[in-house]
């Protein structure tokens, strides 16, 4: 799909964020500046109601990990882009990341054998300043009747 504005990159957020499980780990992907931070915050700030909680959601790459939670959800936010190698995954506990809650980690490709079987990846390529191609790639079991509207 075609998102010509950082509203649509809002919008897909926001509906992908109503058609997800409670567990799930959703991986992005894309160079420096294609929007992977900026879905993210979107992403978040529909599953998190609580603006003490989602006022400021910073990119993880200097903290590696955020992690946002309310009644509903628990949302570990990471950022593989500065890490080395996967060993500095254990120190993050990502292990226990991936199997509770909500998981969005983004640069994943740079470690894809730490990735889980079931995950969702979304691919964001920058076409010029205001337009990114966003494809979404399901692995596992995480393909649904909710998600057949991220191939059209």
């Amino acid at each position: 799909m075609i998102v010509l504005k950082e509203e649509d990159t809002r919008k897909t957020a926001i509906r992908f964020a109503k058609s997800i499980s409670k567990n799930c780990v959703v991986c992005l992907n894309g160079d420096l500046g294609a929007g992977k931070t900026t879905f993210s915050r979107y992403f978040i700030q529909a599953l998190i109601k609580d603006k003490k909680v989602t006022g400021e959601i910073p990119s993880p790459t200097f903290s590696l990990l955020q992690t946002y939670k309310d009644k509903n959800f628990i949302i570990n936010h990471y950022d593989f882009y500065r890490l080395e190698n996967s060993d500095e995954l254990i120190e993050l506990d990502y292990g226990n990341s991936i199997s509770t809650g909500i998981c969005i980690i983004e640069w994943a490709n740079k470690f894809p054998m730490a990735l889980p079987d079931d995950r969702i990846e979304i691919n964001i390529d920058l076409i010029n300043k205001d337009k990114r191609s966003v494809n979404f790639i399901f692995f596992g079991n995480t393909a649904k009747k909710e998600l057949e509207w991220c191939q059209e």
